[in-house]
């Protein structure tokens, strides 16, 4: 009799083994998840950087005559950052390629061939600086 209850005490862990397997592969998921959001973020700081980097080569004259159309495109963004929605981040990464779609333009219709400078700074930061950032 005795090894009957030892036999139910394994039945018992082959139940609990797919549920242990499961919590295993959602925490893992959970770090996937963060580390998505974090890279989404790196890169878009990085476009950032980029948009702001790349100003000073737009002449004047057309900046002033774009910046009330790029003020109104960030500005006319409705966020709810508390909220942590999906649709917030992709509203910001619209604006943000579009922001830097247009300025780049606007400095290749100058005559100027700067996309590649640009680009090469919108690089994403190597893995071993960034983790190291990061803790």
């Amino acid at each position: 009799m005795v090894k009957k209850n030892e036999g139910q005490k394994k039945s018992k862990h082959k139940v609990d083994g797919p549920q242990e397997e499961f919590v295993r592969e959602l925490k893992l998921l959970r770090s996937l998840a963060h580390e998505v959001c974090d890279n989404f973020t790196l890169r878009r700081e990085g476009n950032i950087e980029t948009i702001i980097s790349c100003l000073a080569s737009v002449p004047r004259k057309k900046l002033r005559a774009m910046l009330p159309e790029w003020l109104r495109d960030i500005r006319s963004l409705k966020l709810k950052p508390q909220k942590g929605r999906l649709k917030d981040l992709k509203e910001i990464d619209r604006v943000i390629n579009g922001l830097h779609d247009k300025i780049l333009d606007t400095e290749e219709k100058k005559g100027r061939k700067t996309r590649k400078c640009c680009k090469q700074k919108a690089e994403p930061v190597p893995d071993q600086e960034r983790t190291q950032s990061i803790t």
